[in-house]
């Protein structure tokens, strides 16, 4: 049974840390939602940690940089855990078994031709696929300038080729100029059905969720409190590996999603 708080300060002691989202949760990609920075001020005078967990597909810094850029400095958010650094490590996996080598050629779907994630690793990138594209990697869109049709039509051929895929962010809506749009996790999902196989990385995933405890300190999860705006990514993820969660109910992503798991509080901005 989901429990409707009026505040974070309601139920705070019941806590030693904290998981945050960041779209939806403490800002509109635009800027920051007018009572999270004074939240989170009271968390910190409290004493406990929030790590921020993102499903975004690029590394720590650029999602550090705009933390500080809305005032969620390191003395509110003390650290920040990306699908992105997720999916690096699986990429080096594959460097490691051999189903891909250095030189082989990348589909590199992004935002702001972004290449962080896969810098330093001797691929070779395009936004182009080709005869010789060995990966599909999916990060960031261009959704207000291509449909999600138009993403298919492009990435069947590499499909019905075997190339894999990786989804470094599986959310299937994101902020883009500060309006929904759709995401990468629903591009991923139409190469999956079109027969291609893809590897998802993030939340709802238990990997990222493992690595934010591990950033938290390795607090019993029963005793961290994940705060999200969406079911499925969310709650339902951090559920599966045994935290407490709390839906922003006014999320853009609570409106939208399925409910997978109920949520064991409810709050409809967050504030403390």
């Amino acid at each position: 049974m989901t429990i409707e708080i009026s505040g974070l300060g309601d139920i705070l002691e019941q806590f030693d840390g904290i998981l945050i989202d960041q779209f939806g949760v403490l800002h509109d990609g635009v800027e920051p939602f007018e009572d999270a920075v004074p939240c989170l001020k009271r968390v910190a005078a409290a004493g406990v940690p929030v790590v921020a967990i993102t499903n975004s597909g690029r590394m720590k810094d650029p999602n550090r940089q705009r933390l500080d850029r809305f005032g969620f400095t390191p003395d509110l958010i003390a650290d920040v855990v990306t699908s992105g650094m997720v999916a690096r490590d699986q990429v080096l996996k594959m460097l490691k078994g051999g189903s891909i080598s250095q030189g082989d050629a990348v589909l590199n779907l992004t935002r702001e031709s972004d290449v962080t994630v896969l810098e330093g690793l001797g691929l070779e990138l395009s936004d182009e696929i080709s005869s010789s594209t060995r990966l599909v990697f999916i990060s960031g869109l261009q959704p207000e300038v291509l449909s999600r049709q138009d993403y298919l039509t492009m990435l069947r051929p590499l499909a019905e080729w075997g190339v894999p895929a990786i989804c470094a962010n599986p959310d299937h809506m994101v902020y883009v100029n500060g309006r929904a749009a759709f995401g990468p996790g629903l591009v991923a999902a139409d190469y999956e059905q079109a027969g291609g196989q893809v590897v998802f990385v993030g939340k709802p995933g238990a990997e990222i969720f493992f690595r934010s405890l591990e950033t938290l300190g390795s607090l019993e999860p029963s005793r961290v409190l994940m705060i999200g705006d969406s079911h499925h990514h969310d709650i339902a993820g951090a559920a599966a590996v045994g935290c407490r969660t709390l839906l922003i109910a006014n999320g853009v992503q609570a409106k939208t999603d399925n409910v997978d798991v109920a949520p064991d509080f409810s709050i409809p901005s967050l504030r403390f």
